[in-house]
């Protein structure tokens, strides 16, 4: 419905529920064009009559109103994989995803389908807008520089949104830095690494002393800038230059 909603022009179409696998008044899916069935009926939004796992309703919407969408499309794909049970291969593990949103309102408002529906939406448009980023990250990632520190390895990245420490940790970082557009800056270490960043705290107050460099308790946390406390004075840095005091005179680095 979403996916109507936001790319196929169906802002102003009324929204009707059948019980699963009926159509409206009993008549064949895809009969009248002004009565659409998705998800029921057979019709040709419906995945139901095909064994192929890599189909769903949504998928089938996304083809035929936003095909070469890469933002929608990695959406739709987790969709399609929760539908059909396969979105974490092995064991389960226990994270609240999109259904048990959908769930819960569904325990709020139990005889209101469009309330639900229409609260959804909100939140179908902020998953696609954290879609959207981590597609730019991925991208600003492949332009990464790696380089090694007394901990081991760390990555550096410049890109509009920051860095992600999940692209960083699973690449082998033990820490990594960024820079993003307004120029914040910051270095973040695993949780169980063994870093301990006053160090390069210390010498950021040397060289780069009008700045407003914060250091976490942990240690493992070094910021200037953040959109929950911007910085009266952002680093003169640049992230190369961030990037030297970390590797800590190790004089290798590699892109």
């Amino acid at each position: 419905m979403w996916i109507f909603i936001r790319f196929g022009g169906a802002k102003d179409a009324d929204l009707v529920f059948v019980p699963a696998g009926r159509t409206l008044d009993n008549q064949p899916a895809d009969t009248s064009p002004e009565i659409v069935h998705v998800d029921t009926g057979g019709g040709r939004f419906d995945h139901h009559h095909t064994a192929d796992t890599t189909l769903s309703a949504a998928e089938l919407v996304r083809r035929e109103f936003a095909p070469n969408d890469a933002v929608l499309q990695r959406l739709v794909d987790q969709v399609t994989r929760l539908d059909h049970a396969e979105a974490y291969p092995g064991r389960q593990p226990i994270f609240f995803n999109i259904n048990d949103l959908i769930a819960g309102y569904n325990a709020l408002y139990p005889n209101r389908p469009h309330h639900v529906a229409q609260a959804m939406l909100a939140n179908f448009d902020a998953w696609y807008e954290h879609e959207a980023r981590q597609l730019r990250l991925e991208r600003a990632f492949a332009r990464r520089l790696e380089f090694e520190t007394r901990w081991g390895l760390g990555i550096a990245m410049q890109s509009d949104d920051g860095a992600s420490s999940r692209l960083a940790y699973s690449h082998g970082a033990v820490l990594y830095a960024y820079r993003d557009r307004r120029g914040y800056m910051g270095v973040a270490a695993q949780q169980r690494s063994t870093v301990d960043l006053e160090g390069v705290y210390h010498d950021l107050q040397r060289v780069d002393a009008e700045a407003d460099w914060y250091l976490h308790p942990s240690h493992r946390l070094l910021l200037c800038g953040t959109p929950k406390a911007p910085p009266q004075h952002c680093s003169n840095l640049s992230l190369e230059e961030l990037v030297g005091l970390l590797k800590a005179g190790c004089p290798r680095a590699r892109r």
